[in-house]
């Protein structure tokens, strides 16, 4: 067996995505909610064996699969007692990508 090194946003898919995987093991309502999954989403990483995950982070490569919430910044910017009750009350939308500008061709 051949050691693979990852990159920090390797271990982090990794990570989440084996922490998903147990909870749904666990809880599945509860993770799916939690983490926005639908039933089809659920069923395919449960479908995964630990070979096939480790490939599929490997392949992905430095694209991370968990962008961070709308509100990021406005909770670390929070008082640390508020956080998990702001956090609570907005949902946990991605970050929306900036749009992208189109150089015109004006001559």
């Amino acid at each position: 067996m051949s050691a693979i090194q990852l990159t920090e946003v390797q271990l982090t898919n990794l990570y989440l995505l084996q922490a998903i995987r147990l909870g749904i093991e666990q809880d599945r309502v509860s993770t799916c909610r939690k983490f926005a999954l639908d039933a089809d989403l659920a069923d395919q990483l449960c479908e995964l064996s630990q070979d096939q995950m480790w490939s599929f982070i490997v392949h992905i490569g430095q694209s991370t699969l968990f962008p961070p919430r709308q509100d990021f910044m406005a909770l670390l910017k929070s008082p640390a007692a508020l956080t998990a009750s702001l956090a609570a009350v907005h949902t946990p939308k991605p970050v929306p990508a900036p749009p992208l500008r189109l150089m015109s061709s004006q001559t």
